[in-house]
């Protein structure tokens, strides 16, 4: 029988090794300030850059997160072990004569603390190509060593909705109290996994508490720089964990590309017709009774069945040339010949 605390994987970090990175680390060692972990139970928030990444989310959560609260790093995956480096080739900076600033695929974990100094762990990184078993099975031992208290995972995807509306979102999980009456949108569908999606499954068959939000991005800016996602997300997972998570810089980053993204669309009446299109979808089938986490327990939650159900008649009945997936993709507001992005520089 496997020893319950082995990280083959890991690479794990204490205190001292934080400052010594040549020092090496026990299995034993991953267990957070060692017997100094008396307090309360930590949530955990997961976001991984993959292909239920729309808007960028991951990365912009993570900067978001390690760049403005004290943080310290737990463990680090075994990225040569789970990724295909030919598939997804790494950058590396060359400035005359040398070559600097490589950056490699990372998958982290990290203890962080909110503005209230509360901590939490957060998962963050790129989804692996290789062994999305082992690697669910290694973040559930860590869960279960540490006795988690709740999983959140964030994630996003590009949907037809106008930018003008709010960001919508569809709720799962198990806690029934943190997901009732959020969703903008809740089909039945099968759909592609991601290593986020079967972690949430993995961790609902262990029997511990999780909770997702994927949250919906207009389809013809999922491929840029997108802050409104971000800051949505951390409103949902704060909610959930009763964090107070920063948002501030982001919300600055989504006013400018807002302001960028109106003046692009009222350069291009063609696209303009879309957004009023998708405006028009949008209001038909939005609902003002959606629930907000930051409700109290007692109060009344409305039922969001009939909304899922709406929408999804909806994404039936749209033409063809605003559905996802097809063949034909509606180039973003403002976009080029070249495909330019609104709000990412050229290449």
């Amino acid at each position: 029988m496997n020893d319950p605390y082995e990280f083959d994987l890991l690479h794990l970090h204490t205190e001292d090794s934080d400052n010594d990175p040549g020092a090496e680390s026990s299995a034993t060692d991953v267990v957070l300030h060692g017997e100094h972990r008396a307090g309360p139970r930590l949530p955990m928030v997961v976001s991984v850059a993959g292909h239920t990444d729309a808007g960028s989310l991951s990365e912009q959560l993570a900067e978001g997160l390690l760049g403005t609260l004290n943080h310290r790093q737990v463990a680090s995956f075994d990225v040569d072990e789970l990724f295909d480096y030919r598939s997804r080739r790494p950058q590396v900076t060359f400035t005359e004569n040398r070559f600097s600033d490589y950056r490699g695929p990372r998958l982290d974990i990290f203890e962080v603390r909110d503005a209230m100094d509360r901590p939490f762990l957060l998962l963050t990184g790129d989804e692996p190509d290789f062994q999305w078993e082992r690697v669910a099975e290694t973040v559930l031992k860590l869960i279960q060593q540490l006795d988690v208290s709740l999983v959140v995972t964030v994630d996003s995807l590009g949907l037809p909705t106008p930018h003008t509306r709010p960001v919508g979102v569809t709720a799962h999980g198990n806690r029934r109290d943190l997901i009732e009456g959020i969703s903008t949108w809740s089909p039945n569908a099968q759909i592609e996994a991601g290593l986020s999606q079967m972690l949430e499954l993995r961790v609902d068959e262990a029997g511990r508490d999780v909770v997702g939000y994927t949250m919906h991005v207009p389809h013809y800016l999922a491929s840029g720089r997108y802050p409104q996602v971000a800051v949505a997300a951390l409103e949902y997972a704060g909610a959930a964990c009763e964090l107070m998570l920063p948002t501030d810089e982001l919300r600055e980053a989504a006013r400018t590309v807002e302001a960028d993204i109106s003046r692009q669309v009222e350069q291009a009446p063609e696209i303009a017709q879309l957004v009023q299109k998708l405006e028009a979808n949008f209001d038909q089938f939005s609902s003002t009774a959606q629930r907000s986490l930051l409700v109290k327990h007692d109060d009344v939650v409305p039922d969001a069945e009939e909304l899922g159900a709406a929408v999804e008649e909806f994404l039936r009945s749209r033409p063809e040339d605003v559905k996802p997936g097809t063949e034909e993709q509606i180039p973003p507001p403002g976009a080029d010949d070249d495909g330019d992005t609104p709000g990412q520089p050229s290449g």
